[in-house]
């Protein structure tokens, strides 16, 4: 099933109304915070790498 942009707009906006319904805004934002937070920081740590990997750039193999 293709879903065509007014829908998926409009399933956005029921979504997004149904989350500020149930939560404050303050939640709400706190819980974004944290979510970008952890997705930056996964992504910046070089602990994702394999060994042989951290080994061919020099980093550090602890």
């Amino acid at each position: 099933m293709i879903m065509t942009n007014q829908r998926a707009g409009e399933s956005l906006s029921a979504s997004m109304r149904e989350l500020c319904s149930r939560f404050r805004f303050r939640e709400i934002l706190v819980a974004t915070i944290i979510a970008w937070w952890r997705c930056r920081h996964m992504v910046n740590s070089i602990d994702t790498f394999p060994s042989w990997l951290r080994r061919d750039l020099a980093l550090s193999d602890d």
